[in-house]
């Protein structure tokens, strides 16, 4: 079905026009018997508010973009245990003159005469069937909270559709396609803490089509850096300390059978990043002594700094021990479903598919992963590292991961996490795909396909 939208792309490239989508829809826009459509946004996709008072944490203004740490997003468990803390608001639709979510909406509206529906709120007739849903979920705790958040609304979704065997079909971006495999493979489950992952028998019935745009399926190595470096938003980074809090920067590291870990020489290392204990001699990240003087500095005395730190490093472990089980699972060959899955997504930018254990010869205890060339200190004469580290992507996620193909040749080579029944690329970098006219046409015409 995606070969037909792949030769308006040709055509369009070649002529500097753009699709219009409106007019090449018209006809299955007017269908009535449309499964109802389920957005499922990314990692930071949604905006987190005060439970309590509706204050907006994230994104938060312009100058809290620019000059925040959002040390305000961590999740304190004492916070957590009394009620308070942040949920979701709405769609992170985009900021100042950047789009993430906002054309989106608008094709799925204006092209696809969806109207945003709300759970709980009947349909009624035929003009009423039409509807889209959003999923909005905590990024910041692990995706088995998400996950049963969706099978929730598909189940309310039914109730007002009066209908206890209606399909959806689900449209998920980045880390959202990740909810979306799980529970089309697994449900409500928590197969993390289980010996073996037992699959359920009903996620084709519950999900007719799946569009993954930009998903991280294989993991990504970029949450190595994170992991260590914290990550930049805007003019500033939030830093290891609350990024460790947090259970989706996990969840997107590579498949622990990837071998995605390489010496200075250009090697393959036999090197286990889900191994806790390999960060904490190593004093990386949530261990490393830069990090500690910040949170002790910020404690009100040694003591609630040194349980502060403990606290920390004990989200690390767990965090860190679930997401391989999560990548593990999800990484499994996929039960035939009779789901159709269409990926998207960009291959045109040199993307960080690899880390190299960056060492100096004379102090062992200097190691650090590196993803990017520029940043190796201790380089090898005549290994080239552009080749090395990089491969095609979206500048996040590469062509292999959002393709749920084992990326590498040699360990993890046969690995291929799902069945795709179309895919496109085109050159788009990640959190601008759900903005790109040429990836809704492709989503449209896969979605809008009888």
């Amino acid at each position: 079905m995606i070969v037909l939208a792949s030769l308006v792309l040709a055509g369009c490239t070649s002529t500097g026009k753009r699709p219009d989508l409106a007019r090449l829809y018209e006809t299955q826009a007017l269908d009535p018997a449309q499964p109802p459509v389920i957005l499922i946004h990314g990692l930071m996709g949604s905006t987190l508010v005060e439970r309590d008072t509706g204050k907006e944490y994230w994104p938060g203004s312009l100058g809290t973009l620019a000059f925040s740490e959002y040390r305000e997003l961590a999740r304190v468990r004492e916070v957590e245990a009394r009620g308070g803390g942040l949920v979701p608001g709405d769609l992170f639709y985009g900021v100042a003159r950047v789009d993430y979510y906002e054309a989106l909406i608008d094709a799925l509206e204006r092209v696809g005469r969806f109207q945003r529906g709300t759970p709980g709120v009947p349909v009624h007739g035929d003009d009423d069937r039409r509807r889209y849903y959003v999923l909005l979920y905590d990024w910041r705790k692990e995706n088995i909270h998400a996950v049963r958040q969706l099978h929730e609304l598909i189940e309310q979704i039914r109730r007002d559709y009066g209908d206890p065997d209606l399909p959806v079909d689900i449209l998920a971006h980045s880390n959202g396609g990740l909810i979306a495999n799980y529970y089309l493979r697994y449900g409500t489950a928590d197969v993390l803490d289980q010996a073996e992952f037992t699959p359920w028998d009903e996620g084709g019935k519950r999900i007719r089509r799946m569009v993954l745009l930009g998903t991280p399926a294989m993991g990504s190595v970029v949450s190595l850096e994170r992991l260590q470096q914290g990550v930049k938003i805007a003019l500033r980074t939030v830093p290891v300390e609350v990024l460790v809090t947090f259970a989706t920067p996990f969840e997107t590291l590579p498949h622990p059978d990837a071998g995605v870990i390489y010496s200075a020489d250009g090697e393959p290392l036999d090197f286990d990043i889900y191994d806790a204990d390999a960060w904490r001699v190593r004093r990386w990240g949530i261990f490393s002594p830069e990090v500690e003087a910040r949170v002790l500095a910020a404690a009100p005395d040694h003591e609630t700094g040194a349980l502060q730190m403990a606290e920390l490093q004990a989200y690390f472990v767990r965090h860190l021990a679930r997401a391989k089980q999560l990548q593990l699972a999800l990484g499994q060959p996929a039960p035939p479903t009779g789901t159709q899955v269409s990926v998207l997504g960009g291959d045109c930018t040199l993307t960080p598919g690899r880390a190299v254990l960056d060492r100096d010869p004379r102090n062992p205890r200097s190691e650090r992963l590196v993803i990017r060339p520029g940043e190796l200190r201790h380089k090898v004469a005549g290994v080239d590292y552009e080749r090395l580290l990089l491969v095609p992507g979206d500048g996040l996620v590469t062509r292999e991961s959002q393709l749920g193909r084992g990326q590498f040749e040699g360990v993890g080579a046969g690995i291929e996490a799902f069945s795709a029944a179309s895919s496109f690329f085109l050159c788009e970098r990640h959190d601008q795909l759900s903005v790109n006219p040429y990836v809704q046409n492709n989503l449209l015409h896969f979605l809008l396909a009888p």
